[in-house]
């Protein structure tokens, strides 16, 4: 009762049984009831992982009082820390308006993400948000992370083009772009998760490269150093894989928009003769569109391209 509460720090470890509990209740030497929503989350806890955790997450709405009093009971029993460290994440809003059910506004991830290409793009969208703010989902917003993440193949694709080349071109090193992305990646996750600094690492040796390609001064040893590098960032980011049950985008949606349409048509054609196993056609493509003056660039989690020779 309100009128029993001696302190405004005091929180119910026992809730008195009340007819809207139903079954959930038990018969104990403090009376018929159930634990109070704060004890059961330590309880669980300890049995579970202990006295101690190291990492507890949770909404940001939950730090007070649900965490605050998860930390005060918890430490009171065992006598000791009980988490090292706390990760409240932001909440998901539409259109700048908090994600529910009562306004009508609430979005699955498969009423969002009807392609493999729209998953990866949400999950880039996350990376590049801090975990702790909120997270404003819009078609436009959605939009721009796609174009992020096809601009990303995109450049893959070419790097690991450059890395097949049977001849080297002389040119600069990417040994000091490649020291930088890493360390101002590794500042960024060492700051609180700071994705969104990672993620503008990664951006600062995509740019670095672009360069590199339009000057062509990028080198095959060059190119595998680039991409031995950004396997190392992928192991944490994860925005390069093939999405599981998700429809893949076609050649012609990958194709580079100054491809004349035969040679994309070309380059679907040459789709279906690979999942054909028609590896002598898919050859013959590849021959045509040479003579047309581009190269076909295949990606082992994208589609194929077309680049201008």
């Amino acid at each position: 009762m309100p009128s029993q509460k001696k302190n405004n720090r005091d929180f119910a470890l026992w809730k008195a049984y009340k007819e809207e509990d139903a079954s959930v209740v038990w018969d104990t030497s403090l009376g018929r009831g159930r634990p109070g929503w704060h004890i059961e989350c330590s309880a669980m806890s300890r049995r579970f992982l202990g006295d101690s955790i190291d990492i507890h997450a949770g909404g940001v709405d939950l730090t007070f009082p649900h965490h605050e009093n998860e930390i005060a009971q918890s430490e009171a029993f065992c006598g000791c820390q009980y988490c090292n460290f706390w990760v409240h994440n932001g909440f998901v809003n539409i259109d700048n308006e908090k994600m529910s059910k009562s306004l009508g506004n609430f979005r699955t991830l498969r009423e969002a993400c009807k392609e493999g290409i729209d998953v990866r793009a949400f999950r880039y969208l996350v990376l590049s948000s801090q975990y702790r703010a909120g997270l404003n989902f819009t078609p436009d917003v959605m939009t721009g992370a796609k174009k992020t993440v096809q601009r990303l193949d995109k450049w893959r694709g070419n790097l690991q083009a450059t890395s097949r080349a049977t001849e080297k071109v002389s040119g600069d090193s990417v040994d000091v772009l490649i020291s930088k992305c890493i360390s101002d990646f590794e500042n960024g996750m060492k700051d609180d998760l700071n994705t969104p600094r990672a993620c503008a690492a990664l951006f600062g040796l995509v740019k670095g490269c672009e360069k590199m390609f339009k000057s062509d001064s990028m080198d095959k040893d060059g190119a595998q150093k680039v991409l031995t590098a950004l396997e190392k960032l992928d192991s944490i980011l994860g925005i390069f894989y093939e999405v599981p049950g998700r429809e893949q985008p076609s050649a012609s949606q990958s194709a580079t928009d100054d491809a004349p349409a035969e040679l994309v048509a070309l380059l679907e054609e040459r789709l279906v003769a690979k999942k054909a196993k028609d590896f002598g056609r898919a050859d013959e493509i590849r021959e045509l569109c040479a003579t047309a003056g581009y190269t076909i660039v295949d990606a082992k989690d994208a589609p194929s391209t077309l680049k201008k020779i």
